[in-house]
């Protein structure tokens, strides 16, 4: 009797085993798609510039309202939803909510740990963010409401949510994880484990992964700065991925991963071509890249317009010409940051020198988005003192009551369909 009862029980161990495997591997991959793709040559150095009513139809700026509780420093990462802008600023280390027209809406004030990212849920209406390091998740209202906290931690005690993940659905996560080094024997070692892109339930089921790599891959050390490699630009469900040090841009949907475009950048100013499949440089790239600061590495905040394709062509330097707009028809190459200021931005840059903000933060599909800090304009405007400027009211009240000291202003602008 005994017997018979232990290999019961050793019967329903093993099935609930099998069963626990069958689910664990049952990922889907999704295959990559290579066969239709263009190829876009650029040499940053060749890139024009241009008044701002060459590139532009329509030019906005929206100062933020400023008071004692809505004081802030940078835009680290800014969200555009239900008519709200939403901000992520490091120094103050909090999440700020303005409505479309600048007014102060919400506040949500980080704890110890720093706020590296936030999500925002569209289908729910929610902020989520952490407050102990991806331990836990913290979901708000757009009012800044604490709607609940809950483990961040799947049944095999892995990250559900990580700094790139975007909501797809009220449910579903589409996450980027650099290449990682996880041993197969590892208690946290999944099937899915070695895979770039993963699409999870937010419970933690992942149950479709594309680009998976090799055990050799696992040695490829990765430095990322801007937005991205994930980036959207207008839909929700469909995203630009730009493989690390490829130079080559993909479009991921729930179900399809697509490459769309590689660049070929000149010799001279890119990481070598065997950069990523020599092996003698396993665990050395960032290094190398952290030495020879010309060379441009990554595709980063990849966003697409019309015929127009955005993108920052990241080196580690700091004065080259990164901020690129490429237009399809005319194969012209303009330098964001060589664009220069007359009526259509009245006689404002577009671009701020003075503060260390991310670059074009956000493209809707139809507007990008950017900011400068009130430094930078309120040092232009002493600039433009004799020049008769026809300021919109939200400018005029702007200069009139504000400072130097007052809050970033959000740049809205909209491409030329013919550049």
């Amino acid at each position: 009797m005994h017997l018979n009862i232990t290999m019961r029980k050793t019967a329903t161990i093993s099935c609930l085993w099998i069963l626990s495997v069958i689910s664990v591997c049952a990922q889907q991959v999704i295959k990559t798609d290579t066969d239709h793709f263009k190829t876009v040559r650029i040499d940053p150095a060749n890139a024009i510039g241009g008044n701002v009513s060459d590139v532009f139809d329509q030019v906005n700026y929206i100062p933020l309202e400023t008071t004692p509780e809505s004081l802030f420093g940078n835009i680290s990462q800014l969200e555009i939803v239900n008519d709200y802008y939403i901000i992520l600023d490091y120094n103050t280390n909090s999440i700020l909510v303005f409505t479309l027209n600048g007014k102060f809406h919400a506040k949500i004030k980080g704890s110890n740990s720093t706020i590296y990212k936030f999500l925002v849920n569209r289908w729910t209406n929610q902020i989520v963010y952490t407050r102990d390091n991806y331990q836990s998740m913290t979901y708000c209202d757009f009012d800044g409401k604490v709607i609940k906290t809950q483990k961040n931690m799947d049944q095999n005690n892995l990250p559900i949510i990580f700094p790139s993940s975007y909501f797809i659905s009220p449910d579903q996560l589409i996450s980027y994880y650099p290449y990682s080094d996880m041993d197969t024997l590892s208690k946290y070692y999944q099937p899915y484990t070695r895979s770039l892109l993963r699409f999870s339930k937010t419970e933690g089921n992942v149950y479709e992964i594309g680009m998976p790599y090799t055990k050799a891959e696992t040695k490829i050390d990765v430095t990322h700065i801007g937005i991205g490699p994930l980036t959207t630009f207008g839909n929700d469900t469909s995203f630009f991925f730009a493989k690390p040090y490829t130079f080559t841009l993909y479009t991921v949907t729930p179900h399809s991963i697509k490459l769309v475009y590689k660049f070929i950048f000149p010799l001279l100013t890119s990481i070598p071509p065997d950069f990523v499949s020599n092996p003698a440089n396993n665990l050395k790239r960032v290094s190398f890249l952290q030495k020879n600061q010309e060379l441009i590495f990554s595709l980063n905040n990849c966003y697409q317009v019309g015929n127009n394709l955005l993108f920052e062509a990241r080196s580690m330097a700091v004065n080259q010409e990164d901020n690129l707009i490429y237009n399809f028809k005319s194969s012209d190459l303009i330098a964001y940051k060589h664009i220069l200021p007359d009526e259509t931005s009245c006689f404002l840059p577009i671009y701020d020198k003075m503060s260390s903000n991310v670059g074009l933060a956000h493209c809707d599909g139809t507007f990008l988005y950017t900011s400068l800090s009130s430094l930078c304009l309120f040092k232009a405007n002493e600039e433009n003192k004799g020049k008769k400027i026809k300021w919109p009211e939200a400018l005029a009240t702007y200069f009139a009551k504000g400072s130097k000291k007052n809050n970033p202003v959000i740049l809205q602008l909209k491409l030329k369909d013919n550049l």
